[in-house]
């Protein structure tokens, strides 16, 4: 199958009735010389160029605890790696684009991951696309040498422009993009949409388990770049030639030292979410952090699909060993500070809110609160002023803040008839194929549809007044008033 874009032909192949075409480069090799700088075009080619196989990955070590070294990718490492994979259900036509991001706390993970080769989405009519992009201290450390910020982002800018440029040639339509992506792929989507270069280049988005947590002030990424350079012992011109085995050390480092030690006055705003490398407020490629940039009219103006699941913080909360509510006020005090809280305020408020949990209950519904479900939810609503938006939750809903993990939908969300499921990752088993059907027509029909359909018939546009969702759990679909919605009210400043 050979198709040809705007910097050559490429030679794909096809598989289960659709057509594939992997390791695209949407933008230039990150060499040395271009690790800091701005993605670069592709330098167009001669003759055919191959897409049979799956580009090298960003270099990463596993960081994060258990959740970060899950999302870890063990593929090969190499500079050739901002590309793409599609996979089309056909080369003529003009079907709908999904343009996927992944997660991984902005340090680990990839778009070539098993989950994300199903070609579920192809085999639905859907040309779909993963984007690798760069990440960490490639993609999101600041410096103060003219360097562009929030190179991660920019990135997923050039993929979205070439999906613009070259989407056609693949049976896609251009006007018809949803930008998507799961945990750090639905910050990145939050961030994207509040940035004025990203503008008209996608027509819906979907951030799943994820809104507008990880942002880092000015003052926080200068905390940042000190850090790393103290780390490193090197100047900020020497950084752009450090060995880069020992950048990814120093890297690997920084990020475990802020998810295990949260520390408010070394990492800023950072200390909630415990993850350092995240997009910056840098007034020019993201001018407002993505909640104000809502509030002001300024995000992308196009429907939203957003939501969590039941449980985010289950498999995040198994980091530490043992639990009681005055450590998990210890725990939690330098994640809060940002906010104006206290560890023993925030744990007091849900004791209350919630008198049947047990510490651990209380820390995990308090962490996946202030990670996922209250962004997603503040998200929600200042989008939802100007704009369709339509929020789901999925899993059960279980005592002591159980139920579905972070990343639980996803096996569901990617699941194609006929697929071989048992190479997933437990957190991504598909137990029931008929549900795991249903969630990925969801899924579709956002993607596809004016508005989007479900099996519990129309779904109402979110808005703050009754806070509908689509609560999808075993095997069960349901509009319902979201649960975690008054759950923000406990994190609002009492009057003194």
């Amino acid at each position: 199958m050979l198709v040809e874009t705007r910097a050559g032909v490429v030679e794909g192949f096809e598989e289960n009735g659709y057509g594939v075409f992997l390791g695209m480069p949407y933008a230039a090799p990150i060499t040395p010389e271009r690790r800091f700088s701005a993605p670069q075009s592709v330098e167009p080619w001669a003759g055919v160029r191959s897409a049979k196989t799956l580009s090298p990955v960003c270099p990463q070590i596993p960081t994060y605890g258990p959740v970060g070294k899950a999302a870890a990718s063990t593929l090969e490492f190499g500079t050739d790696f901002l590309t793409v994979n599609i996979r089309t259900p056909s080369l003529s036509g003009s079907a709908p684009v999904l343009v996927w991001i992944h997660g991984g706390g902005y340090a680990v993970g990839s778009a070539n991951e098993t989950v994300l080769q199903s070609g579920a989405f192809a085999a639905s009519g859907i040309v779909e696309v993963t984007v690798n992009y760069r990440l960490g201290a490639l993609g999101f450390l600041h410096l103060n040498d003219g360097s562009p910020d929030n190179r991660g982002l920019l990135d997923q800018i050039a993929a979205l422009e070439w999906v613009r440029d070259n989407i056609a040639a693949f049976g896609g339509d251009p006007a018809r993009v949803t930008f998507a992506g799961r945990s750090a792929g639905g910050f990145s989507i939050a961030a994207v949409m509040a940035m004025p270069d990203a503008r008209g280049l996608f027509a819906k988005a979907m951030p799943q388990s994820g809104a507008s947590t990880g942002i880092a002030t000015m003052e926080d990424a200068q905390k940042l770049n000190r850090r790393m350079l103290d780390v490193l012992r090197v100047s900020e011109a020497e950084l752009k030639t450090v060995d880069f085995g020992r950048l990814l050390i120093a890297q690997r480092d920084l990020c475990n030292e802020s998810y295990e030690h949260h520390d408010f006055e070394r990492d800023g705003s950072a200390a909630k979410l415990g993850v350092p490398f995240v997009p910056v407020i840098d007034g020019s490629s993201l001018p407002f952090h993505p909640e104000e940039a809502a509030s002001r009219g300024e995000t992308a103006p196009v429907p939203m699909m957003i939501g969590c699941t039941t449980g985010e913080y289950v498999t995040h909360a198994t980091a530490q060993p043992e639990m009681d509510f005055e450590i998990a006020a210890a725990l939690l005090h330098e994640r809060v500070r940002p906010l104006g809280l206290t560890g023993i305020e925030i744990v007091s408020r849900y004791r209350e809110a919630l008198p049947n949990h047990s510490p651990r209950g209380i820390w995990r519904s308090v962490g996946g609160d202030l990670v996922f479900q209250n962004p997603t939810t503040r998200f929600a609503r200042l989008h939802g002023v100007r704009q369709p938006v339509y929020k789901y939750l999925y899993g059960a809903i279980e005592a002591d803040e159980r139920g579905a993990p972070h990343g639980a939908e996803v096996g569901a969300v990617w699941y194609r008839d006929g697929m071989d499921v048992s190479h997933l990752p437990a957190r991504q088993a598909v137990a029931d194929p008929q549900f795991a059907r249903q969630v990925h027509d969801v899924w579709v029909s956002f993607i596809r549809d004016e508005v989007p359909a479900t099996p519990a018939g129309d779904w109402p546009r979110y808005d703050a007044a009754d806070a509908p969702v689509l609560h999808m759990a075993d095997g069960k679909f349901v509009i319902v008033c979201d649960p975690f919605d008054t759950r923000t009210g406990l994190w609002q400043m009492q009057p003194i």
